[in-house]
């Protein structure tokens, strides 16, 4: 959802309202660092694990960490009103991830309904490091990936609540950064 945002960001901030890019440098982000060790390892364990199998073994473990950096780097940024937007999203994928055992449960409904059923057997093996599928000892169901965007959306997928404050802030903070940059431009 996070590129889904600032897609939306772009055509909202950029076209829509005739905000100017060079608005998103004026974003103040102190310790960057934090979000792209908290990304990076994000994308370690989505990529390494088949060849690394032993991510699985460890795999909450390195979840934990990569929210461990998320959580740094909010804490840096607690200033920003359009952070704190996103942190209510991060705590709250946080809360369901570690009450279900280190993944993210994902309805298997849900995702039959967004078009992209191809991906309930890889779900259901087991086999994804960040997600697992919904089961009936699932806690907490209402913060899972339990949302979807169907086509026509160009890109189906299930989200979570945390998931749309994750996107909500981004969105804000993008879009505003492009549209106040234009208003200085105008002065």
């Amino acid at each position: 959802m996070i590129f889904d945002s600032l897609g939306a960001s772009f055509i909202y901030g950029f076209l829509l309202r005739r905000g100017k890019i060079s608005g998103i440098a004026d974003i103040d982000i102190k310790m960057p660092i934090f979000f792209i060790l908290g990304f990076g390892l994000e994308f370690g364990v989505l990529n390494l694990t088949d060849k690394y199998p032993i991510i699985m073994t460890y795999r909450a473990y390195i979840h934990f960490l990569d929210y461990l950096m998320l959580f740094i780097g909010l804490w840096y940024n607690r200033h920003n009103k359009y952070m704190r937007i996103i942190a209510v999203g991060i705590i709250l994928n946080f809360i369901v991830i570690f009450a279900n055992g280190g993944r993210m449960p994902v309805s298997v409904n849900s995702l039959k309904a967004a078009g992209i059923g191809y991906l309930v057997p890889e779900l259901t093996k087991n086999i994804i490091p960040t997600h697992q599928a919904m089961t009936s000892s699932t806690k907490l169901k209402f913060l899972c990936d339990v949302l979807y965007l169907p086509k026509p959306y160009p890109l189906p997928k299930t989200f979570s609540i945390g998931d749309l404050f994750i996107a909500t802030g981004i969105f804000l903070m993008v879009s505003n950064a492009m549209i106040n940059a234009s208003k200085r431009v105008k002065i």
